[in-house]
């Protein structure tokens, strides 16, 4: 247990050792008094006498022995036997006494039943010694932890076949090292003078040069309120801060595990905050300290390295606390700048003044903009998208960045990361089925900036700031932030000392803040040249898409705007696609992708690609085989097959259709078939394969499928099942993804006609949006519709759909519309089961736990008696949540 050090605690290690001790001595002892109970029994001859002594004696073989009967005759345990109770077998037998009718068959019955009840009483036990047994397998692989598998042989020389991965590896880690040290050691002066007349052309305009007044005073008073801001630190900050810090890759586990423990010590927080209100007073003289960053590649939960700054806790407290303030405050500043319709442009011509009376004079309403498609999207831009790296809120800013890979930071009024960029994959699906419906033609572009953080230039970074208001003052810190002192770290050996040059530290709040800024002028740029398109960007992850000629120049824009920043466009990364319209020689050549979703070209249909689904099965394949315990086989494989390849298939949406889920279903089959090819004698399952797992390390054969996929409550591995989740929400999707725009031509149809029956009934009289008439006078009298005896055509009708169509708003939710979950009907028996048991409730579960719960409620029923394997009591739980907290890391990705 001592490789286990590193993970627990002495005190839980040892209350764990505890139980499962406690556990064994059980499960000898239950085993003991029913062997000598059923002797005892066989030795009886009468039927009613056998079944007296089993009942008699049936509570002496509990953990709890020496209570007395009626202790265990409604109990959780013992209460029930099928559709019978020991209360009532009880009472039966003293029926028989007197009463012919209570026949032999029948006691012979009852017979069975308790014999029953003693083996499923030894099944439990069984079953938690062996989950013990999986837990010490657990503990005894040092925390779970996953190293690269070995090959099947290796040479003759007895040369570890690793040797060429090792060597690859440690080339492309020099090669990172390299590249990162060719960027942030030399600098890159871009042209001041340019950046500056590009920023001056976007805010020209009058309307448009007072927002930047405005935005100016508003960035300077944020830096004159945060530096008069006396003592900052207190408990409430510093917890906001460190829960920040604990969700993002800034730190390490080791410094991460001790933020965690000053979060339990209201002590050490005031010494914290005592200390950093302290440094906050001296800002002026901040500095990083003359010894310098030590910075080396770091894995993240991927598979992939990332150059980071090992820096000091209360330096990155502080820093953070700093950063965050200022990405508050200024995306709220910027927000308004969107939110300013003089200044930024809509994406679709709205009506003019004369358009809106004709459909007044026509219609009878005015036509609220906040019913439309086009206000829709722009809302959803403006909350979701827009500076979305920055949180909206101090208390946001601690549930985690945008780049975050778990979605374990979502709540009810802050959409998680992985939600955003769901939500976002929705939206640019379904507005590509409306806009190809509504114009026959669409184009969608997706791009993304090379080494992004690691090549921002500071000169750039500062020419923006200082052009948005940013006080000197400020600009002198950032300065010093920016220029930190770094040490190289190779093999244990750190380099001489070198201020960074070009960049900005990763995953640092205020990096966040700098990146964000620079990126908020492409943003503008593209709104203001392109016909006020919008460029959704997740950091540096873009993608525009619309009517074909328009996306062409908001791309023109993207390069240009990106070059006079000193930013390059990643080509390897960079695609179209444009089914319906003609050849676009500006656009990118590549694909356009999505995890692993691919939009065809053709048809304009989300595919999965199976080649990338099979190069992440084979890396998934040797690291389970890697796995040195039946847990770390389940860890990783939930990991894996239940949140990356769920994440990376899309989430299942309206826009999809019922065929994508379809095709994520048949993609799981093929994943096990690939998997677990060479278990075909046992079938070709992750439950054989882990049956077979348990069969050779413990002995036991025949394990069932509850045991595996029931949840640790209730004595189960809590092993992922990759189809339930799917096929519980198939039948709410839409069985084609076109039928809501074919029933919206429908319904537009219908309307036009209904508009024109009434106006044409109406005769002189139009009913006004107010709820009033016109008379046929004064509508005559109208400048923009005097004479207009005939209706509007069906063209004028539908020209301004998406400001004035409530229908073509609908059919846009429906298309992002992801489905509800459709709970299996559940049985009265497995119901009745449920409510019998103490330690948990049926309305607790997801829908994909509910319904393997109710497939496997024979066997469970039949084998354990129950709706639980092994008793919750039994269970060192505690050591269970430690251990699964530990996240996985995909191995052998650079």
């Amino acid at each position: 247990m001592s490789s286990s050090a590193g993970i627990l605690s002495q005190t839980l290690q040892s209350i764990t050792n505890t139980k499962i001790s406690e556990l064994r001595q059980q499960r000898d002892t239950f085993a003991a008094l029913k062997s000598k109970l059923l002797a005892s029994v066989d030795n009886v001859a009468e039927p009613e006498a056998r079944v007296r002594l089993l009942l008699a004696e049936i509570a002496g073989c509990t953990p709890e022995n020496g209570k007395k009967l009626e202790n265990f005759e409604d109990s959780d345990l013992y209460g029930n036997i099928g559709n019978l109770s020991l209360k009532n077998i009880r009472r039966f037998l003293d029926q028989s006494r007197y009463d012919a009718s209570v026949t032999d068959s029948q006691l012979k019955e009852w017979e069975q039943e308790l014999r029953l009840l003693l083996e499923q009483r030894t099944r439990k036990l069984d079953y938690a010694d062996l989950y013990a047994r999986l837990l010490t397998e657990w503990l005894a692989d040092n925390s779970a932890a996953v190293t690269p598998p070995p090959e099947a042989a290796g040479s003759e020389r007895g040369e570890s076949s690793e040797e060429p991965f090792e060597l690859v590896a440690r080339t492309k880690l020099q090669q990172l090292r390299e590249m990162f040290e060719s960027y942030v050691f030399t600098p890159l002066e871009t042209d001041r003078e340019v950046i500056t007349a590009h920023l001056d052309s976007l805010f020209q305009h009058e309307d448009a040069a007072k927002a930047l007044k405005k935005l100016r005073r508003e960035v300077e008073d944020i830096g004159t309120g945060l530096t008069a801001t006396s003592s900052p630190f207190n408990e409430n900050v510093l917890t906001l801060c460190i829960k920040g810090l604990l969700k993002n890759d800034l730190l390490t586990e080791h410094k991460k595990t001790l933020l965690g423990e000053f979060l339990q010590n209201k002590i050490v927080l005031t010494e914290i905050a005592d200390v950093l209100n302290m440094r906050f007073a001296g800002l002026e003289s901040w500095g990083w300290g003359e010894e310098g960053i030590s910075v080396e590649p770091r894995k993240q939960l991927n598979g992939k390295y990332r150059v980071m700054m090992d820096e000091d806790i209360l330096q990155a407290i502080f820093l953070h606390y700093i950063g965050l303030t200022w990405s508050v405050k200024t995306k709220e500043a910027l927000r308004r700048i969107v939110q300013n319709n003089k200044v930024w442009k809509e994406s679709n011509v709205p009506m003019s003044r004369s358009e809106k009376r004709r459909r007044e004079y026509f219609l009878g309403d005015s036509t609220a903009s906040t019913q439309g498609l086009a206000w829709t999207k722009q809302n959803r831009y403006e909350m979701d998208y827009f500076l979305a790296q920055l949180p909206d809120s101090v208390e946001a800013g601690a549930r985690g960045g945008y780049d975050d890979e778990e979605d374990d930071n979502a709540s009810a009024d802050v959409k998680s990361p992985i939600k955003i960029r769901q939500q976002l994959l929705h939206q640019l699906a379904s507005e590509l089925l409306i806009h190809r419906a509504l114009h026959g033609e669409v184009a969608v572009v997706q791009s993304d900036i090379q080494w992004f953080y690691t090549s921002l230039s500071h000169s750039t970074i500062f020419t923006v700031l200082r052009y948005l208001g940013m006080p000197e003052s400020w600009l002198l810190f950032f300065k010093t932030y920016l220029e930190t002192p770094l040490k190289m770290v190779h093999e244990g050996q750190e380099s001489e000392v070198r201020p960074r040059k070009r960049g900005v530290p990763i995953a640092h709040a205020i990096s966040n803040f700098m990146a964000e800024v620079v990126l908020f002028v492409l943003d503008f740029s593209v709104n203001q040249e392109a016909q006020g398109t919008l460029l959704y960007r997740l950091t540096d992850d873009m993608w525009i898409w619309g009517d074909p000629a328009t996306t062409n120049d908001a791309w023109k824009s993207i390069r240009r705007c990106v070059d006079i920043l000193g930013l390059t466009i990643n080509d390897k990364k960079s695609g179209s696609v444009h089914p319906g319209a003609n050849v676009c020689p500006d656009l990118p050549k590549g694909s356009v992708t999505w995890g692993f979703l691919t939009l065809d070209s053709e048809h304009g249909r989300w595919l999965i690609d199976q080649t990338q689904v099979d190069r992440h099965t084979e890396r998934l394949k040797r690291q389970l085989i890697s796995s040195k315990s039946v847990f770390s086989f389940i860890q990783l494989w939930n990991s894996c097959v239940g949140r990356f390849f769920k994440r990376t298939f899309g989430e299942p949406a309206n826009c999809f259709g019922r065929e994508h889920v379809d095709m994520i279903l048949s993609t799981h089959k093929r994943i096990q078939e690939r998997l677990f090819a060479e278990d075909s004698s046992t079938g070709r399952t992750v439950t054989d394969h882990l049956r077979g797992l348990i069969a050779e390390r413990f002995g036991i054969k025949d394990v069932p499928d509850a045991f595996l996929y029931l949840p640790e409550e209730l004595g189960g591995l809590s092993l992922c099942n990759p189809f339930v989740p799917f096929l519980i929400i198939r039948d709410q999707l839409l069985a084609s993804p076109e039928q809501p725009m074919e029933d919206f031509f429908e319904q537009e149809k219908e309307r036009y006609k209904s508009a024109r029956d009434l106006f044409n009934i109406n005769g002189g009289w139009v009913q006004k949006s107010r709820g009033g008439f016109v008379s046929a006078l004064e509508r005559h009298s109208s400048p923009t519709t005097k004479g207009e005896e005939n209706f509007m055509s069906m063209t004028e009708f539908t020209q301004h759909r998406e400001w004035t169509s409530l229908e073509l708003k609908n059919t846009y939710e429906q298309l992002c519309r992801t489905p509800w979950t459709d709970n299996i009907n559940m049985s009265t028996e497995v119901m009745a089961a449920m409510d019998r048991m103490t330690v948990t409730r049926w309305t607790r579960f997801e829908g994909d736990q509910k319904w393997l719960l109710q497939l496997c409620s024979p066997q469970l029923l039949q084998q354990f008696g129950g709706m639980s394997i092994v008793d919750k009591g039994l269970l060192p739980l505690g050591v269970m949540t430690m251990l699964r907290s530990k996240r996985v890391t995909w191995q052998e990705v650079l």
